[in-house]
């Protein structure tokens, strides 16, 4: 169905394609005029029809979603704008948002929606459960609103979206929200002071070896205290091993998906080398209040979608990101990546008007006025990146430039069952995570695990 390997960097430089969006203009008709009588006319004209307006039918969509107003000052400008603006474009015409903390309440929401046969219409799907709703027949597939929207053709979007949307040959969302790649933040005035190169020619480049001298070199303890942390660790998780096993040639899952795959030579020595910088190199534990924002934290893991969240907490942080350091059984730096989608319900009662409201907010203009101009975010489409709204963005913060290449050379997230994954491994992560386990150990119990899930759920 999907290969589990890097994605290709066609899509993301093969720029074309113009403007679209697929809105949906409410019509305004006129009262046909009066037939002429047969026979004489009378001298004095005859009153005209007076003309009236239709009445505009009113009309409803339902959108659901994990990111909520309340969670930035951002995102109550991104909703409240594009309710707006479709709304003005489409007289008669309301835009119902339901916000829902949370991926998972959101699952849980939108299944008692359904069974409850409450309206429901279009959402955002993260790819950790679009497979789930694709087996559940939540989900109605967009090639034949796509067939008469040429703007909304699977081949405007970037590889990374259109991993995860394709099931049985059918393309069931439209790329949204990335590409989204797990990226390092650095410190770079810190790094610098160091006597450390950050330019990107290095940083983009770099090894295991490298990136451990930059982490050491801007550590710093006062005896047995940390008083500033080179690098930040993290523990063990699907996804916590997943950044590190493409840089050095693994794979979370076999080609055909059928299968965890990180159990290999290559997937656990990048799992020691993740478990060394926490316990040999003794980066741990982290100091109390110590972040990347704050600057007590020097390299960070962070998200590639981060940076106006970073700058809206300390304005004046010197930063950049780079890829995660490549292995030596890798060829390239690079990391997990993922595009969540949006996606049309297959209850929904007006699935014209749904896919209107749906692809005009993946249009060009839509994704240039709030993606670039407001949530300072990667959109899905592929000539978003050449947009004179995007260029002047990353000409204001140059972090930005380029951030979607790494995709290229990474991998896809967990995507295959994610919760009932996490679930049935979350025993072994934490007896790693509490040193119960060595990473020999775990990694071949963790992938027995999620060889039964995969088995028992399909993919």
């Amino acid at each position: 169905m999907r290969s589990t390997g890097r994605f290709s960097r066609r899509s993301l430089l093969g720029w074309s394609g113009v403007v679209g969006g697929g809105v949906l203009l409410a019509a305004c008709g006129a009262a046909p005029a009066a037939m002429e009588g047969e026979g004489e006319m009378e001298e004095k004209e005859a009153p005209k029809a007076e003309m009236k307006e239709a009445p505009v039918e009113a009309r409803k969509v339902v959108h659901t979603d994990w990111w909520g107003p309340g969670n930035a000052p951002t995102l109550e400008e991104y909703f409240t704008g594009i309710k707006t603006d479709f709304a003005e474009l489409n007289p008669g015409v309301t835009v119902e948002t339901v916000h829902v903390r949370g991926t998972i309440g959101l699952q849980d929401h939108v299944t008692t929606m359904i069974a409850a046969g409450e309206q429901v219409d279009t959402s955002q799907v993260s790819v950790a459960f679009i497979l789930n709703w694709l087996l559940k027949d939540f989900l109605q597939p967009l090639d034949p609103f796509q067939a008469k929207d040429p703007e909304s053709a699977p081949d405007k979007f970037v590889d990374s979206g259109r991993f995860f949307n394709v099931h049985n040959g059918m393309t069931y969302g439209l790329p949204y929200d990335g590409p989204s790649t797990v990226v390092m933040g650095l410190n770079t005035r810190i790094l610098t002071d160091a006597g450390l190169d950050t330019d990107r020619e290095v940083t983009w480049n770099w090894d295991w070896d490298q990136f451990l001298e930059y982490a050491q070199k801007a550590h710093e303890t006062d005896g047995e205290n940390i008083t500033r942390m080179g690098y930040r660790t993290s523990g063990f998780s699907l996804s916590g091993i997943g950044r590190w096993l493409y840089p050095n040639g693994a794979t979370l899952y076999t080609a055909d998906n059928k299968a965890a795959a990180f159990d290999s030579p290559q997937g656990i020595a990048a799992g020691q080398f993740k478990e060394d910088l926490k316990i040999k190199h003794k980066f741990d534990p982290l100091p109390e209040g110590a972040t990347f924002v704050n600057e007590q934290v020097v390299i960070s893991q962070q998200g590639s979608w981060s940076v106006g969240y970073i700058f809206g907490n300390n304005e004046t942080l010197e930063f950049d990101f780079a890829p995660i350091p490549k292995g030596p059984d890798g060829t390239t730096p690079g990391s997990m990546t993922w595009t969540n989608q949006w996606c049309l319900f297959s209850v929904s009662p007006d699935p014209e008007l749904a896919w209107s409201w749906m692809s005009w907010v993946n249009s060009e203009p839509t994704l240039e006025k709030y993606f670039a101009g407001v949530l300072s975010r990667n959109a899905g489409r592929k000539e978003f990146y050449q947009s004179e709204a995007w260029k002047a963005r990353t000409d204001e913060r140059p972090v930005l430039k380029d951030l979607e290449i790494i995709a290229d050379n990474s991998g896809p997230y967990p995507w295959l069952h994610t919760s009932a994954g996490n679930e049935a491994t979350k025993p072994v992560w934490d007896a790693l995570n509490n040193q119960e386990l060595t990473v020999q150990e775990a990694f071949p119990q963790a992938a027995q695990l999620i060889n039964g899930v995969l088995e028992e759920l399909g993919t």
